[in-house]
């Protein structure tokens, strides 16, 4: 199915008047669609098991012909530990390495990113008091696969929601002694895991039948906000030859190659731009692997590489930056994975997420109010919208007539405010 690249506008109510005591016809507005709801649709649904693997508690979602499974672990926070075919654990492209390596979300606050300055956010000051900067020494990090020793994060529900399967997850700070009176001193593990007052939300979807959309969803119910930080949002550990497949070939959304320097045993950070806002995993011989799609039209990515040894992984994440509001404020996003060799994932990338529609909303005139018009004022129109495609634009009708015309690519400049490749973040109308 082609989706229409467009978002319509429609005025339900308008009273051509000199005067707002005139009366109008009573008009029965529909109600306005859900911006959330926009999304491409479902392929079906192919069910919900409960398995022993490992000696590990997982739940998978099957694609609706039941050819494929993807599995998140109940032990480690429902984080994704499992997508492959459904019949061959041999296929898996997922690290399950332990707590930190999988597909999970992670966040951080650079104003609390070490232990030492982060009881009084104080990190991003000249002088800070900082413990260090190795991973034992993080600062505020509530991570949803647990915590330092290896201890999961609680998982609060997993169920079905529409062709979803949903984990509700209250992550763990990964550093348990991060606030800890500005003192350095750290607890040996094992120890109590410090739950954190924030909840993720992750579901599950096969939008085609190699084609799975996540969704994530973090709500905070702390009392502060945090800064604006490069997020997790979520990260992605590709499997390393262990569990399936040694996936060490990263390519952007082109086929280039990205290049990691592990030489003298050094782990292997590189930043790179891909053309469109996708990477993929694929083995040595680029046959099989994984794609990993943000919906946001994030082009900007950071991928890294262990050496050959204990610390051998593959890991790659779109440079994903935002703060995490307190009192109940949620973010959502919406992430893409396809499973196939290169080609396969630039089809399916093109043929289906491509076409996936954009969404918005009307906030003036509000829902259900009638506007009155007068030769002496114009008819405000006032909004947002949002798109990840090129060819969007807004229409303004009334009775059926087309009065206001706008393209959204013509305010690149509110790309950094959403992270769509195409947006405008508000748009307003004088008719």
């Amino acid at each position: 199915t082609m989706w229409p690249l467009y978002l319509c506008v429609l005025i339900f109510l308008f009273c051509v008047s000199s005067s707002s005591s005139s009366s109008c016809p009573p008009v029965n507005p529909q109600p306005d669609v859900d911006p959330w709801t926009m999304r491409l649709p479902s392929a079906g649904f192919g069910g919900i098991d409960k398995e022993s693997v490992d000696g590990f508690s997982d739940v998978f979602l099957y694609s609706p012909q039941r050819s494929f499974k993807i599995g998140g672990r109940l032990n480690w926070g429902a984080t994704l530990v499992f997508f492959g075919e459904s019949n061959d654990d041999s296929s898996n492209v997922l690290d399950k390495h332990d707590t930190g390596r999988e597909l999970q979300v992670a966040l951080y606050d650079q104003d609390r990113i070490n232990q030492g300055c982060a009881c009084n956010a104080s990190c991003t000051q000249p002088g800070a008091h900082s413990c260090g900067s190795g991973n034992n020494f993080l600062g505020w990090d509530p991570v949803q696969g647990g915590n330092v020793c290896d201890e999961g994060a609680a998982v609060l529900s997993y169920s079905q929601v529409g062709d979803a399967l949903q984990f509700v997850v209250q992550p763990y700070q990964w550093n348990g002694d991060w606030d800890n009176g500005c003192s350095c001193t750290q607890r040996t593990c094992p120890y109590a895991p410090e739950p954190v007052d924030l909840h993720l939300t992750i579901e599950l979807r096969f939008v085609e039948e190699n084609i799975v959309e996540v969704m994530t969803q973090v709500q905070s119910f702390e009392n502060y906000d945090h800064a604006v930080s490069g997020q997790e949002f979520p990260c992605l550990y590709v499997s390393f030859g262990q569990f399936g497949p040694d996936l060490n070939v990263l390519l952007d959304s082109s086929g280039k190659k990205i290049a990691f320097d592990t030489n003298n045993g050094q782990v292997g950070v590189t930043f790179f731009n891909s053309t469109n806002a996708w990477t993929a995993w694929q083995d040595q011989n680029m046959d099989y692997g994984v794609g990993f799609v943000s919906d946001q039209g994030i082009t900007s990515w950071v991928g890294t590489q262990g050496p050959p040894g204990p610390g051998y992984f593959h890991y790659v994440r779109p440079l994903n930056n935002f703060s995490v509001k307190g009192n109940g404020a949620m973010i959502r996003g919406l992430s893409y994975l396809i499973l196939g060799n290169y080609n396969t994932v630039e089809g399916l990338y093109t043929q289906y997420v491509t076409h996936r529609p954009p969404f918005g909303s009307l906030d003036v005139p509000a829902q259900g109010s009638t506007t009155y018009y007068t030769s002496s004022s114009g008819i405000r129109v006032e909004g947002w919208a949002l798109a990840s495609q090129p060819g969007t634009f807004i229409t303004v009708e009334i009775d059926g007539k087309a009065l206001a015309y706008l393209p959204l690519n013509i305010y690149p400049f509110l790309l950094l405010l959403h992270m769509y490749s195409t947006s405008v973040s508000f748009f307003l109308f004088l008719l």
